[in-house]
């Protein structure tokens, strides 16, 4: 469960990602920063009796590209007792998707962290990723590969268009477990009244999506994660729900602010 519950942790960062320059000439993107409070979801948790924690997403235009910055702390109260978890996760990414830096480290009780740091490249469809945490380690990127940020605009694009399904492989940067095949369900439209943080948003365009991170080299097998949540087109999400396999933990939207326009 442990392997599980920390596979899970470092695929955060993919889902809360925002927009590409690809949907930017459809969709105003949003700087801003936003919180969600943490706690375990109905239904079956397995050997999980409590969740309780948050998560910090901040995200800005930087003019030469777009950065990430989250945090999630979290507290499980498992079987042999209560554990924490720390997760971190920091990117930057070009704004023609070619290009790639991240930062991740995740801290699980009192196993040894985990961390991840290095640069990925793109060029004409295949890729790079040059790790300087662990050090020398090289991954070559499948053709077709895409970071985050492309990723969720190419997403909210097919969207838009009315695909229902939408898949394609994807590199977030945690080493070599870190390519997917992301495979997406839009599931419909947001909801007619969005949670009252977003209300102001009642009329931009949404959608519910259930999105599953498959191994890319065993594509026959459960997904590693998913995640539901509600996406809209200026790249915030609503409430989501994010699926370990062994236990589910729900996210409620609890603080959320526009940041300032940086002039881009």
């Amino acid at each position: 469960m442990q392997k599980t519950l920390i596979s899970g942790l470092t695929l955060i960062g993919t889902i809360f990602v925002l927009l590409s320059p690809n949907t930017a000439a459809a969709f105003k993107l949003l700087s801003h920063r936003a919180v969600y409070d943490l706690s375990l979801a109905p239904g079956d948790n397995g050997k999980i009796s409590r969740a309780d924690g948050r998560l910090v997403l901040e995200w800005a235009d930087t003019c030469d590209g777009y950065t990430t910055e989250q945090r999630m702390l979290m507290l499980l109260d498992i079987e042999d007792g209560v554990v924490r978890s720390d997760y971190q996760f920091s990117s930057w990414e070009s704004k023609d998707g070619d290009q790639f830096r991240y930062d991740v480290k995740t801290v699980f009780g009192n196993l040894e962290p985990e961390v991840f740091r290095g640069r990925a490249n793109r060029n004409k469809g295949t890729g790079l990723a040059t790790f300087t945490k662990p050090a020398n380690l090289k991954l070559k990127l499948p053709k077709k590969i895409v970071f985050p940020s492309e990723h969720m605009a190419l997403l909210i694009d097919q969207a838009a268009k009315g695909e229902r399904q939408i898949s394609m492989p994807m590199f977030d940067g945690t080493g070599e477990g870190g390519l997917f095949e992301a495979v997406a369900f839009v599931l419909g439209k947001a909801p007619e009244k969005p949670v009252d943080l977003l209300a102001s948003y009642a009329d931009t365009p949404g959608w519910r999506v259930q999105l599953s991170f498959f191994d890319l080299n065993n594509l026959d097998q459960l997904p590693t994660y998913k995640v539901n949540f509600t996406i809209y087109s200026n790249g915030v999400a609503g409430d989501v729900v994010m699926d370990y396999s062994d236990f589910a933990v729900h996210g409620k939207l609890s603080d959320f602010k526009v940041l300032p326009s940086t002039g881009c």
